[in-house]
């Protein structure tokens, strides 16, 4: 096809991006020149340095393009499916669209991902750390579909969200290249036979603690309790998370501050109406779960870790809502008035930890928030039975927080025998 030189208003930025994803998927990252994309976005090739660097800071930059679009396709699609998932049969299938939507999106551009995969050695540090972040991104976005699909399927699956979607994902990206560098059906008769193991493996696992042996997710079976292991987060992070919301605005200081403040699921967050939100004396309260079997009250506390965020009639939440000029019944709005989804308030957490990482390089996870809430209940002194009912744990999940808090204690007095 011709070159048009009909001037383009796209920003120059963006059509450098686009040409290079362009050209890179088309011919290659070696093959590709800095020329070439210079001369098909019709600029110099001095404004590309200039914007870039060089060829690898406009690779990096590619390929965070490629991440933000893939991460719509899969939201928009995950997000109509997800209200249909009752059990492990949806469960399944919103698996086997993910899988299959993630193989067609790599599969869409297999020079890329060959010279991905051929290049890797050459890139600089700084350009793998960035992709490997990417790629974490990525993994907990749909750690997070993984969840509140479960919680709709109400089952049970073998490991926490985050490390089945990394797992999952891992999977994906191995395939992937094996199709796109081998004779893949020497492998895998199909891609879908593929994807079909995979899920089936998922649900074996899920079933082997009940012995089923022949179960799968096209069964549904007794839901069994399964608790993450409690990570809550150090002092400091905290008020550096809070504080760092606060910069961002006033709404996302009042999430940030009801997160550590009333220790609720990211899905309770999401729900909450204006009415749900009182003063009762000294005390801000959160009705959570309005119309639902398990509806609780919940005190928001107004010391946080030792650090006071104002008091009952003036701390963010409230403050927040003085703000608001609106009639809608939703407590926590986005910027379009439109009620805030589980998926903003995830990009809003990962604005609030970016600089932030676990031990083991991935990111801080958003119900670290209510995981440290619980470990401060129980260190002030909290009844284990009272704590059950504004929590809304069962005593299961609760004697991981017990546990936790143990520890904890175990290292204080460890500490204070060296001193």
């Amino acid at each position: 096809m011709p070159l048009s030189r009909t001037p383009s208003r796209t920003p120059t930025r963006q059509r450098i991006v686009s040409t290079a994803l362009e050209l890179f998927a088309r011919h290659g990252i070696t093959e590709t020149t800095t020329r070439q994309i210079a001369d098909r976005a019709q600029i110099n090739e001095v404004t590309l340095f200039r914007h870039f660097g060089n060829k690898h800071g406009l690779l990096l930059a590619v390929l965070q393009e490629c991440l933000q679009k893939y991460l719509l396709l899969t939201q928009v699609g995950e997000s109509l499916m997800i209200p249909e998932v009752s059990n492990q049969r949806d469960l399944a299938r919103l698996l086997h669209y993910y899988m299959q939507s993630s193989l067609q999106a790599l599969e869409s551009v297999p020079e890329l991902m060959r010279s991905l995969v051929g290049e890797a050695g050459q890139y600089p540090v700084e350009s793998r750390q960035a992709l490997a972040q990417g790629i974490a991104q990525v993994n907990q976005s749909i750690s997070n579909t993984l969840r509140e699909a479960i919680a709709h399927a109400h089952v049970d699956l073998p490991l926490p969200p985050l490390k089945l979607a990394t797992l999952v994902n891992t999977c994906i990206l191995g395939y992937a290249v094996i199709c796109l560098t081998t004779d893949a059906q020497a492998v895998w008769p199909s891609q879908e036979e593929f994807i079909s193991s995979l899920i089936d493996t998922i649900a074996w696992h899920s079933n082997d603690s009940e012995h089923s042996g022949h179960s799968s997710f096209n069964e549904p079976t007794e839901r069994t309790a399964y608790t993450e292991p409690v990570a809550d987060l150090p002092t400091d992070t905290v008020h550096e998370i809070v504080q760092q919301a606060k910069r961002i605005g006033a709404l996302d200081y009042a999430i940030a501050y009801t997160l550590f403040g009333a220790g609720l699921l990211p899905e309770e967050i999401i729900s909450l109406r204006r009415d749900d939100y009182w003063v009762d004396g000294k005390a801000g309260i959160l009705r959570v779960g309005t119309n639902s079997p398990h509806q609780r009250t919940v005190p928001i506390n107004q010391k946080i870790l030792g650090q006071r965020y104002g008091s009952a009639s003036n701390n963010p939440l409230t403050n927040y809502l003085k703000t608001r000029k609106d009639d809608r019944i939703n407590m926590f709005l986005s910027s379009d008035l439109q009620p805030l989804d589980l998926k903003q308030l995830e990009r809003s957490w990962l604005q609030w930890t970016q600089w932030r990482r676990k031990l083991d390089g991935s990111p801080v996870d958003l119900y670290q928030a209510r995981q440290t809430w619980g470990v401060e209940m129980l260190v002030r002194g909290m009844d284990v039975e009272n704590f059950s009912i504004i929590s809304g744990m069962k005593p299961a999940e609760i004697q991981h927080y017990q546990r936790r808090v143990k520890e904890k204690a175990a290292i204080s007095q460890a500490i204070a025998l060296d001193s």
